[in-house]
């Protein structure tokens, strides 16, 4: 039997907008599950949640596993009991993905269980669980989905192109800015998105806030739109890679000047850190590409090439992997790699190494437009 294919994700701002569509005409599932590292998502979903809770008349209960002051065994109790001041309740649970670890604890074992009671009690009332480590896979978000709960991924948005089409303006971030803008009624142009974008970073929050300039101001993007964008190495590498040496520059200008922002907020301002994270990046990806381009100059088989190169994944990450590779000739990918390895052994030995020589390597490695007839 052939396998059915998988139907593919619908972007985070379309799926909370079906769940909105959903509860607005009266659908209320018993439990919604937020998964993801996006917050902005995430507090988009709640609040909209929540307004059509207070429609309902339900009481809102709210809980924070990082709360100090947090219990599991008082949330557990209040699960299973009754609503004080309303006929049914919505308990709005952040951080629930830590009440599912192995190590989590004798009183957050009853968690679980607590949840799939109240989500089939019918009592009119909802669950809503977030956790950026909250999984589909999990047994208890598969219980909760066997009963028709939502499952909304909060993740970040895509803020590079696709490599089968390196326009900036198909980024799935630009787009949403683009959307956006046309929400607030600020006229903003693919062009001028991917502009705020590089000058801002993949924050949502600060990209509205680059709206607001821009509704409160003339509209001039280049004069209101402040430049604050925190840049990853690992991005970086792949314009670098690319040969696309405008975008490359402008993102180590970025990376130099607004430092890297982790996933846990915090943002990498030191010179040292940033140079040894764009070696990590560049280096890690020029070894693949080389160790592929050897097999492939022996005549070696397409898989082979990607296993020599340890890229494993979904077949999108191998197809990116395999664009980057016909890229260059496996001469200039051994070559890159060579200036890369002598420039990281100079930053190694005291010399001083700063982002001007990571600029030569982007001028030297550019890739120029063939010529037209």
């Amino acid at each position: 039997m052939a396998k059915a294919k998988r139907q593919k994700e619908a972007p985070p701002p379309a799926q909370i907008q079906s769940l909105l569509r959903q509860l607005g005409k009266g659908e209320w599932p018993s439990a919604i599950v937020l998964r993801g590292e996006e917050r902005y998502f995430v507090d988009q979903a709640i609040t909209g949640i929540i307004a059509a809770a207070a429609k309902r008349e339900l009481e809102v209960v709210r809980y924070d596993t990082a709360d100090p002051d947090f219990q599991a065994s008082d949330l557990c109790s209040d699960l299973i009991g009754g609503a004080l001041f309303a006929s049914a309740r919505l308990f709005v649970i952040r951080g629930a993905d830590a009440l599912l670890k192995k190590n989590a604890g004798a009183a957050a074992a009853s968690f679980a269980p607590a949840v799939l009671a109240r989500a089939q009690s019918g009592d009119g009332g909802g669950i809503v669980l977030y956790g950026a480590g909250l999984r589909a896979n999990q047994s208890l978000i598969k219980s909760l989905q066997e009963l028709g709960a939502p499952t909304i991924a909060c993740r970040k948005l895509w803020d590079s192109p696709p490599p089968w089409d390196p326009d900036p303006r198909k980024a799935e971030l630009v787009q949403w800015l683009v959307q956006r803008a046309r929400e607030r009624r600020i006229s903003l142009s693919p062009d001028q998105a991917a502009f705020v974008v590089a000058a801002t970073g993949n924050d949502l929050p600060a990209l509205d806030g680059q709206l607001d300039r821009l509704a409160q101001g003339g509209g001039d993007v280049r004069s209101e739109v402040t430049w604050q964008g925190a840049v990853s190495p690992f991005q970086l590498a792949e314009p670098i890679l690319a040969g696309d040496a405008a975008r490359a520059i402008a993102g180590l200008e970025s990376l130099f000047q607004g430092g890297f922002q982790g996933r846990d907020g915090a943002r990498t301002l030191d010179r040292g850190a940033l140079l040894a994270l764009l070696f990590s990046a560049l280096g890690s990806k020029l070894r693949e590409v080389v160790a592929a381009g050897e097999v492939l100059a022996r005549r070696g088989a397409a898989a082979d090439a990607l296993e020599a190169a340890g890229v494993k994944g979904t077949p999108t990450a191998k197809k990116t992997f395999e664009a980057r590779l016909r890229l260059r000739p496996h001469e200039e990918w051994s070559r890159m790699y060579e200036e890369l390895c002598a420039l990281e052994k100079r930053s190694r030995t005291g010399a001083d190494v700063d982002a001007v020589d990571f600029a030569r390597l982007i001028l030297r490695w550019r890739r120029r437009a063939p010529a037209r007839r």
